[in-house]
């Protein structure tokens, strides 16, 4: 049995893509996500945990449960998360909320719970997920962009609290990812991202992996606190 990663978000998109990834590169993966369906036809080999990781006894229970099917997490991979585009004036509170529960406190309660067993078995690596707009900000996307940029400040904190223990934190901030979901956004709103990208392509979910399964790898164990960007040059305000 090879070193295991769990994936939260792994249904998504770019959480499928890696699942498989890490499949094949001989982890022990258990994936993590709201839907059972979409949790099988990942990837069979490996093991699916339905929870609702907004709630923080829910993502203790799928650590636990993680734990009891695949033995201590060398790995965590934080992919659970939401987009709304809406100008400020039609972000309600219940959005705010909701953007805020998915995409930060799902990172948070998921790191909370594993932490403390990587500490333990003596190491670890964990790669969150911000997004570009994190970084940047993004018109018609303040929630978001608040959310992921409080995961970044968040992987720069625990980088720093838990490297004494051997266990890196690192976040990938992707640009616009051509997932099934992307492709449901309006389209003077694609065009309006593409336009930004100096290399003139949206990414694809493997852009992404990449980056992550290379912070999982043997050459990143001197990464800690950092945030690698798959954006294709966009880096405008």
């Amino acid at each position: 049995m090879g070193e295991h990663v769990i994936v939260t978000g792994a249904a998504g998109g770019i959480g499928r893509q890696l699942v498989r990834d890490l499949v094949d590169r001989g982890f022990t993966v258990t994936g993590v996500d709201l839907s059972r369906e979409a949790l099988e036809t990942t990837a069979p080999d490996a093991t699916g945990v339905v929870a609702d990781l907004t709630s923080s006894a829910e993502a203790q229970r799928a650590v636990d449960e993680a734990v009891a099917a695949n033995g201590l997490p060398f790995g965590l991979v934080t992919l659970a998360g939401n987009n709304t585009v809406e100008p400020l004036d039609d972000v309600t509170d219940e959005t705010w909320r909701f953007l805020l529960d998915v995409n930060l406190s799902s990172t948070f309660y998921a790191l909370r719970a594993v932490l403390p067993l990587m500490r333990a078995n003596g190491g670890g690596r964990v790669v969150t997920t911000s997004s570009i707009v994190g970084i940047r900000g993004n018109a018609n996307q303040a929630a978001y962009s608040a959310a992921k940029a409080g995961v970044v400040g968040l992987t720069r904190a625990l980088a720093v609290e838990y490297a004494p223990h051997q266990v890196t934190v690192n976040a990938v901030a992707p640009g616009a990812v051509m997932t099934d979901r992307v492709r449901g956004y309006d389209p003077a709103h694609l065009q309006e991202q593409l336009d930004r990208i100096p290399l003139g392509r949206f990414a694809e979910p493997t852009d992404v992996t990449r980056a992550i399964t290379f912070l999982l790898g043997p050459d990143a164990g001197f990464f800690t606190g950092q945030v690698l960007s798959p954006n294709g040059g966009d880096h405008t305000a």
